[in-house]
């Protein structure tokens, strides 16, 4: 096509990949380059004895009705995504308090919950347009329950929450402690709200950004498509790379790269390990804001840039323990379950900064057998079992995710007692692993935390000081839950592109 370029892009997960993809797909000339023998990034999966294993512990919020699903559809390599529904169980002191369907709120939970998040907008602390808001979200929740029923209550809700840039620009600046605290003064509900705010966005909620945990919130019932691709989480990214290749686009693996040449202040040609190097007139990298710089030279950059990115936080990491078990041991309703720990919701992940082990720990448990057989060899079971932990990839904190992991694997062995008589192999996967992944120091589940001050009009911008030198994935330019944070960059870089 007239004015099409050559684009390199650094990093093949959800943001590189999918910026690649659409970029192909409009008659870019693209390379993908991975350091890794496989693509993904941390959204990737691998086999093992007919297991296909992710790497992480993954479900999305979205689904297919996502920006997964959006890149995916665009570049024209659709997945195929299985839901179930119910989507998760919720267990608190052993019992399942919480059963989440996709459709995840009856008539008195939306009425509770418009009316307390009403409540909650105290005037005192809003701008005049946001405390409007409050008074907006008040009245037309109440109408439409009233009118229309439960179900237009609900997408009454969502819709003021999400779409008001004021609502969400002002609470963007708000703890969602304080927020919730704001809202509620039983330690019951706080406590699943802190829980929740953990798997949403792998940050304790006294640091999470109130505003983007009601975006994020919103989507998923937004969307009722709590869902995983069939194949596993690799396949998120491997659709992305079959419009890629589709397009004309070259995946290139094991090129880890060490320098993004800046020439006259802007971006020319990125350099491998063995010396390869490509020429690019736009440079695209998902390797991190942070990584990002150091590739490109501090030098180049302004020092206000500079300091502003090193003084960026990220968000904790989930580490996990995987089990392959020789029969279905865990009869679950849910593909996914999830505990609450029995612990004071402000110092529920207080373990991860003092560096011990939980007394009573969070688990995120999946069971990628249930939404799709072909995960595992006939008649036997996966397990996937999450706990929050640290970031920093040092011998200490190694040490720190294993007694993590071992205090829940008891934990996961008091509520199944009889996984463990059936355990064909078990492998653990924590922040040294994805630190060797992904070439940093750190091993942090998604990327940038989604913090005060980090998020919405605070979040980094795809387009450094650098000319043709753009970011892509968790770190810049999206919101939402995970990865599909990174996907939705990935849409808007390259629509910046053209």
């Amino acid at each position: 096509m007239d004015g099409s370029k050559k684009v390199v892009v650094i990093g093949s997960g959800p943001g590189g990949a999918g910026a690649a993809a659409l970029l192909a797909a409009r008659g870019h000339e693209v390379d993908l380059l991975e350091r890794n023998p496989f693509p993904g990034g941390k959204c990737a999966s691998f086999e093992k004895d007919g297991y296909i294993v992710d790497t992480g512990v993954h479900m999305f919020s979205m689904g297919p009705y996502g920006p997964h699903g959006d890149v995916a559809r665009i570049a024209g390599g659709e997945a195929e995504w299985v839901a179930r529904n119910p989507a998760v169980d919720i267990i608190n002191c052993d019992h399942v308090l919480w059963r989440v369907y996709q459709n995840m709120l009856g008539p008195r939970g939306i009425c509770w919950l418009g009316s307390s998040i009403a409540r909650g907008m105290v005037a005192d602390r809003m701008s005049p347009r946001a405390a409007a808001g409050r008074k907006l979200l008040e009245r037309e929740t109440y109408r439409a329950t009233r009118r229309y029923g439960p179900c237009e209550a609900l997408r009454t809700l969502v819709r003021i929450v999400r779409l008001d840039p004021g609502l969400v620009d002002e609470l963007d600046d708000v703890t969602l402690q304080e927020f919730a605290h704001g809202l509620w003064d039983e330690d019951a509900f706080l406590q699943e709200l802190a829980h929740i705010c953990m798997v949403l966005m792998v940050v304790p909620y006294d640091r999470a950004s109130a505003g983007e945990f009601l975006v994020c919130f919103g989507q998923m019932l937004e969307k009722q498509a709590l869902s995983v691709p069939r194949g596993g989480s690799r396949e998120v990214t491997g659709s992305f790379i079959r419009g890629l290749e589709k397009s004309g686009g070259i995946l290139k693996l094991g090129r880890e790269v060490t320098r993004i040449v800046v020439e006259n202040g802007r971006a020319t040609v990125v350099e491998c390990a063995g010396g390869e190097s490509f020429s690019a007139d736009v440079v695209i990298s998902s390797a991190g804001i942070k990584r990002t710089l150091e590739l490109a030279g501090e030098e180049n950059f302004p020092g206000e840039y500079v300091e502003g990115v090193k003084g960026l936080e990220y968000s904790y990491s989930f580490i996990t323990t995987k089990f392959g078990l020789d029969r279905r041991v865990i009869d679950a309703v849910a593909p996914c379950i999830s505990t609450t720990p029995y612990l004071h919701p402000d110092h529920m992940f207080d373990y991860i900064d003092e560096g011990t082990a939980p007394v009573d720990p969070m688990l995120y448990v999946t069971i990628p057998t249930e939404w799709d057989e072909y995960a595992a060899p006939p008649g036997k079971q996966l397990v996937i079992m999450g706990v929050p932990g640290p970031i920093e990839a040092t011998p200490g904190r190694i040490q720190q995710c294993e007694k993590i992991l071992d205090r829940g694997e008891e934990r996961l062995f008091e509520l199944y007692p009889r996984v463990p008589a059936h355990i064909e192999w078990k492998m653990r996967y924590h922040i040294g692993h994805t630190a060797a992944l992904t070439g940093k120091p750190t091993g942090e589940c998604i990327g940038l935390a989604q913090s005060v001050g980090q998020t919405g009009r605070h979040k980094p911008s795809p387009k450094t000081p650098v000319e043709d030198l753009l970011l892509v994935g968790a770190d810049a330019g999206g919101r939402g839950v995970g990865t599909e944070q990174a996907s939705a960059s990935a849409i808007y870089v390259a629509g910046l592109i053209g």
